[in-house]
């Protein structure tokens, strides 16, 4: 039977093979075909989640016949299948205003374990899967009314092939980061190698131009880049990660209330300090934290949340201890969306701001980027301290005047930029853009694109 298994997924991705043998090749690696890979794999898999959810990682967990047969089972309402290597804050945020439709159940196959309890609350069915072959078999056997694939920084870009081709579904494909866009070729083999760069760009262009519709977090500039890049026909989209009631947290106790001192708050990616400062020296911390607590501003940084708190202590011992060493400067490990919104409505400012000239970001990613961490910062009430080289998070800060717009230069004189703003006003601002800015207002778009996508699929098929 497994034999038979491997033959027929390697039959569907035929078609790969005959554009470039070695993409082809190469996805089957990742595929894991290999039985001791795929057994250590598995195993990894399994302690990891036995440390995220305990006991109840035995009682509850499912078969991989049981998910396909959940998600197979008749419904009156339409079944999204998201794929995903982690559960990314936009869709969970996704998920939860179309369940609020009455029209959508929403259903999230995803690698990393370390939020699923956050994220069962927020969709239908969760499931941890063991390997790309587990999941490879699982698309192979499901038929939702739409799976919604998000690449995802480098690593599910491929997914788009896996899902189209073992599928016959409607597919359609988020970028949660656009590879070309964001770093050039160069980098992204010295990061990954070159194989994987390779495939990631190739899957780059199968998502555009195979794909039944396109989701991005980023301007319309963007999407003319991808247009005059890619044969693109499917329909486009531009949607972010909307601001979400159920995460919207007002807080009157705010730290500078006590002690009359300006408090920035930063959640998200940061990269250790044994990272290579030419790729990733944009979120290398060490010297904007200097910079900005030397001015006798707080600096707190929460750490994204999609890793184990083992993993934390080990990759960022020398934040740790720089926050041991200075009482202006705090670093956590990320925290979920419910509890980070109440947390930053503490602080004074939620920042953006970085060092820019260090990373490898390109400037097309700078400046057509809406980074999720806007609407996050918005969820807490807070006004945003957002670099001018972020672009396009700059202009919807300018826009709905939620913040403070600052140069490199400005960096070195903070409190006197913050103090020439009304934060009362601003705080108004952010609080009449959470309902400019929400997903509540935005979701129909999103049911609509899906629609739109279906129709054009089921067209196809005729």
């Amino acid at each position: 039977m497994m034999r038979f298994a491997e033959t027929e997924i390697k039959k569907n991705l035929l078609p790969i093979k005959e554009i470039d043998k070695n993409i082809y090749e190469y996805l089957l690696e990742k595929i894991e075909f290999n039985g001791l890979q795929r057994f250590k794999k598995a195993s990894r898999q399994m302690i990891r989640r036995y440390l995220a959810r305990g006991i109840r990682e035995y009682k509850n967990r499912i078969t991989v016949k049981e998910i396909i047969s959940k998600i197979n089972q008749p419904s009156p309402k339409k079944k999204i299948l998201y794929i995903s290597p982690v559960p990314t804050f936009n869709l969970v945020r996704q998920s939860i205003y179309l369940r609020r439709t009455g029209e959508f159940e929403t259903i999230i196959l995803m690698e990393s374990p370390w939020l699923g309890s956050f994220v069962e609350k927020y969709f239908d069915t969760v499931y941890v899967y063991d390997s790309i072959y587990t999941l490879a078999n699982i698309l192979k056997k499901v038929n939702p009314y739409l799976i919604h694939v998000l690449g995802c920084s480098y690593y599910s870009e491929y997914f788009a092939i896996l899902a189209k081709l073992l599928s016959k579904c409607t597919m359609v494909f988020e970028f949660f980061d656009i590879p070309s866009l964001s770093i050039s070729k160069e980098d992204l083999m010295e990061m990954h190698g070159k194989a994987n760069a390779e495939l990631i760009y190739f899957s780059e262009k199968f998502a555009c131009e195979k794909s039944d519709g396109l989701i991005i977090g980023y301007s319309p500039e963007a999407h003319e880049i991808l247009k005059n890049r890619y044969h693109i026909k499917a329909p486009m989209l531009e949607f972010h990660s909307y601001v979400c009631d159920e995460f919207i947290s007002d807080s009157n106790g705010k730290y500078s209330n006590l002690d009359g001192n300006i408090h920035l708050v930063y959640g998200g990616n940061v990269a250790p300090s044994h990272s290579r400062e030419k790729l990733f020296g944009d979120v290398m911390f060490h010297s904007l934290v200097e910079k900005v607590i030397k001015q006798g501003i707080y600096f707190d940084i929460y750490c994204t949340p999609h890793s184990s708190s083992i993993k934390f202590k080990q990759e960022f011992l020398d934040y740790i201890l720089m926050a041991k060493e200075n009482h202006l400067f705090k670093f956590e490990k990320g925290i979920p969306l419910n509890e980070a919104t109440k947390r930053f409505a503490k602080y004074d400012f939620g920042a953006m701001i970085y060092l820019f000239g260090r990373g490898g970001f390109l400037n097309e990613h700078n400046s057509t980027r809406a980074p999720g961490k806007i609407f996050t910062y918005m969820e807490a009430g807070l006004p945003i301290l957002i670099s001018e080289e972020s672009q396009y998070g700059a202009k919807l800060v300018k826009e709905y005047e939620i913040g403070i717009v600052v140069s490199q230069k400005d960096l070195d004189n903070l409190p006197e930029i913050i103090n020439s703003y009304d934060r009362e006003k601003l705080k108004a601002n952010v609080k009449k853009a959470q309902k400019e800015l929400s997903m509540e207002r935005h979701i129909g778009r999103l049911v609509s694109f899906y629609e739109e996508a279906h129709q054009l699929a089921l067209s196809k098929n005729i």
